[in-house]
């Protein structure tokens, strides 16, 4: 009689852990799968679209650039191009110092990213507009 007992305990232990496990795998799955599904810039993103009124560029010193964007008349909007001194170098980070390489003040620029602290926009993804 304690011999079945104890294996009907052990038997709803392995269970119990069992079920557990498989609870948590869905869990991580479903999270997963969520995540991959979705654009890393779509979450909580915003995007600036305004005038290029001044720049500030940190790369002498492996910085970033900091460009100033007017939006409207009077409201400017500061948005931060990460530096290019990371390892590994990351390729869309390339992109946009072209970008600003090419720009000059007074182009239209489009921002997109994710706004820090302090309300400077920490940009992902950077493109002039300007009609050429």
């Amino acid at each position: 009689m304690i011999h079945e007992f104890i294996r009907a305990r052990f038997t709803a232990r392995r269970a119990v852990g069992a079920l557990t496990f498989a609870a948590a795998l869905t869990l991580l799955c479903s999270a997963g799968c969520r995540n991959q599904a979705m654009a890393p810039a779509s979450l909580g993103s915003t995007t600036i679209v305004g005038t290029l009124v001044e720049i500030k560029d940190g790369r002498a010193y492996d910085g970033g650039i900091d460009l100033t964007l007017e939006t409207t008349k009077g409201v400017r909007e500061l948005a931060r191009v990460p530096s290019l001194f990371r390892v590994p170098p990351r390729e869309w980070v390339s992109a946009m110092h072209k970008v600003v390489d090419e720009s000059k003040l007074g182009d239209r620029m489009r921002a997109r990213g994710k706004r820090d602290a302090s309300g400077a926009l920490n940009v992902e993804t950077l493109e002039n507009v300007t009609p050429r």
